[in-house]
């Protein structure tokens, strides 16, 4: 890993064994700093060493190579972090989270909730098409029950009566 070349400014010689073993973990610590991650951390340092040797040749020699190597490790953390801050993620208020979260939110009451309503859905699921139209057009359209009628082309007792068994479904399905 050796590059020696001479410019026709400068004769400059880089080691890039030595400059690896002297400055890899100083450089890490910089660039974590940086990136704030420690996966794309590593990713720049190691990005760092292989374009030092792919750019060897372009040392000047106007300063010192180990100013040169964490030249290039600051540009290659620039780009990670534009990289981060250009993904389809977007970075949410902490003030935002804080009006959403639920601080009284008991772990224990969501798991119960979530099967009952998986539970609900499953019943919906099994009942006739009709029935569940016509149940679906009161609660989710929010139709009165006339609306529904008219909407579904059927008798307002009807849409009472269907609704009522959906209804009395989910009851019996939630005591079970």
């Amino acid at each position: 890993m050796n590059a020696n070349f001479t410019t026709a400014e400068t004769p400059a010689t880089i080691d890039i064994n030595q400059l690896y073993k002297t400055h890899r973990q100083h450089l890490f610590r910089f660039v974590q700093r940086y990136v704030r991650n420690l996966e794309d951390a590593e990713d720049v340092v190691q990005n760092t060493f292989i374009e030092a040797m792919r750019c060897a040749d372009r040392f000047s020699g106007l300063s010192k190579p180990s100013t040169w190597l964490f030249g290039i490790a600051l540009n290659l953390a620039r780009n990670q972090v534009r990289r981060n801050c250009a993904s389809p993620c977007e970075e949410l208020d902490d003030n935002y989270l804080e009006q959403i979260a639920d601080v009284h939110g008991d772990p224990a009451t969501l798991i119960e909730l979530r099967q009952i309503a998986a539970k609900v859905e499953a019943t919906l699921s099994a009942l006739p098409s009709k029935i569940r139209s016509t149940f679906e057009a009161v609660l989710d359209g929010e139709a009165t029950y006339e609306q529904a009628a008219e909407l579904l082309e059927v008798p307002v007792g009807t849409v009472r009566s269907r609704v009522s068994r959906v209804r009395a479904a989910v009851r019996a399905e939630c005591r079970a």
